[in-house]
């Protein structure tokens, strides 16, 4: 299969695998900040104003987020999914499940940001749904065995995106984004440092192996 040969090729290169590495840290810590941010493990945060006022009164998107933190168990359920998907993409390892588990949701966001007509929303769902499938091709040639049993023999990719590194650095960026949120620290702290972590990881990396 042609994509398949593409994509055993593209994985002997260092900047797609790092591309994948990031982009797996940045949609995995993105969903824990959504799911800690809009209060979806427990407390209540008025989105969008939904809670100020009688559900009757309010509009249509309101009315949605209204209902979905009213029902409780759900909501937090959401939130719980969210962060599993998310740790599950920054500890690298296992980040194929993690993306599985992320396609599902963030199309289900995708469609929801369609159908209340988000203003400008679907186009961040929607470039997170296409960063996602990314994921999925990436790892194409391992996601395959649960369609079919005939796949084509590939040569093992071994490159620096198999490092365990990375899991830890992983590992660190949630530790720092959940600490950063419980603490209630600046946006600005919630993103930048676990940018900065990243930045230097990466330099880290490759200073380590210049030595």
């Amino acid at each position: 299969m042609a994509l398949l040969k593409l994509i055993t090729r593209l994985k002997q290169f260092t900047l797609p695998q790092l591309f994948t590495i990031y982009l797996r840290y940045l949609i995995g810590l993105a969903f824990i900040i959504a799911a800690i941010g809009m209060g979806k493990l427990g407390g209540k945060v008025d989105l969008l104003g939904a809670h100020s006022a009688p559900i009757q009164d309010l509009e249509p998107i309101q009315q949605f987020f209204r209902v979905m933190m009213d029902s409780g168990f759900y909501w937090k359920f959401i939130g719980w999914t969210q962060i599993l998907a998310g740790v599950l993409l920054a500890t690298q390892r296992f980040a194929r499940v993690g993306a599985l588990i992320f396609f599902g949701i963030i199309l289900n966001i995708f469609i929801i940001t369609l159908s209340y007509g988000f203003h400008g929303t679907p186009v961040v769902t929607g470039l997170m749904l296409l960063a996602t499938t990314w994921l999925l091709v990436w790892d194409l040639p391992a996601l395959l065995i649960l369609f079919t049993d005939k796949i084509p023999a590939q040569s093992p990719a071994p490159g620096i995106i198999s490092r365990p590194f990375w899991a830890w650095q992983g590992l660190a960026l949630v530790g720092v984004v959940v600490i950063s949120l419980l603490l209630q620290l600046n946006m600005f702290f919630v993103f930048g440092l676990p940018l900065g972590l990243g930045i230097l990881g990466l330099g880290g990396f490759f200073w380590g192996r210049r030595k």
